[in-house]
């Protein structure tokens, strides 16, 4: 005789436990992990080229900032949050941004650095934590400067 609950799950479409059914949501994310990853190390490579790139201000802004909304639609691939934090915090800075100004360019090859540090990078929350402190600094100063024009 089967368990009046085992006969529940199996008239439902799909019925499986809840346990069951993470088990296997995970076993999928872990198939499309190293694809999504290496999708990032691709949308990193075209920042550094949009950052060596002559174009005009932008085009450059427009492009860094699509790749770092592309880098943040794929980071649930990474181990931590600290990718998705660091190019979401490119994006705020490059909202911010008038124009690429040295002070806004520093800032942007210092996300772009943090994004690589922090790729594929083993779990360590103390080094994350200090990078994105950092991160969180460069864009604060940031933002103030676009609040107010030195004069």
């Amino acid at each position: 005789m089967r368990p009046r609950l085992g006969q529940l799950m199996a008239q439902k479409s799909g019925g499986m436990y809840v346990a069951e059914a993470l088990k296997r949501a995970d076993a999928t994310l872990e198939t499309l992990r190293e694809p999504s990853l290496t999708g990032i190390d691709g949308y990193i490579a075209a920042l550094d080229a949009l950052l060596a790139s002559d174009a005009g201000d932008h085009a450059r802004i427009e492009g860094l900032y699509a790749r770092a909304a592309d880098i943040v639609s794929l980071c649930g691939a990474e181990r931590n949050a600290a990718v998705q934090v660091a190019a979401r915090s490119l994006c705020d800075l490059l909202d911010g941004a008038g124009g690429l100004t040295p002070s806004v360019l520093a800032g942007v090859k210092v996300h772009v650095a943090s994004i690589k540090l922090l790729h594929r990078a083993d779990a360590d929350p103390a080094m994350h934590d200090v990078i994105l402190q950092g991160l969180a600094s460069v864009l604060e100063k940031q933002l103030g400067e676009g609040e107010h024009p030195p004069i």
